[in-house]
């Protein structure tokens, strides 16, 4: 508003008027309505400033949670895949184990010995 961008001292409309005592009285509605308007804005800007700081403060939570659910995430990721490849490993040494054990039971039965299997 124009009060806001003029000063206490700066009233053109009371200059010229005589100092009588509705001039003064004039004059201090005056800058008590510019004062008012000054209390008004930093009660404005106090407001503006609590709103920004929350916003600021929730942004930081919400980034906070953001990077601990993906961290949380990527750890099940991980987890999961390492079982699979334990299984995967096992099923692998398990192949390479009876295929030993086939190649060592036919060097076996080529030397005209066997394996002793229970029949119960």
């Amino acid at each position: 508003t124009d009060q806001h961008s003029r000063g206490v001292g700066d009233m053109p409309a009371l200059s010229a008027m005589k100092l009588t005592r509705e001039g003064k009285v004039a004059r201090r509605v005056e800058e008590d309505n510019i004062r008012a308007a000054y209390v008004a804005d930093a009660q404005d800007y106090r407001m503006i400033h609590m709103r920004t700081s929350w916003f600021e403060a929730n942004e930081k939570r919400q980034t906070v949670n953001r990077h601990r659910i993906e961290q949380l995430r990527h750890k099940e990721e991980l987890t999961q895949a390492n079982k699979e490849l334990v299984l995967m490993r096992r099923a692998r040494i398990k192949e390479l184990l009876e295929a030993e054990a086939r190649i060592y039971e036919e060097q076996l039965n080529a030397m005209g010995l066997a394996f002793v299997k229970d029949r119960a």
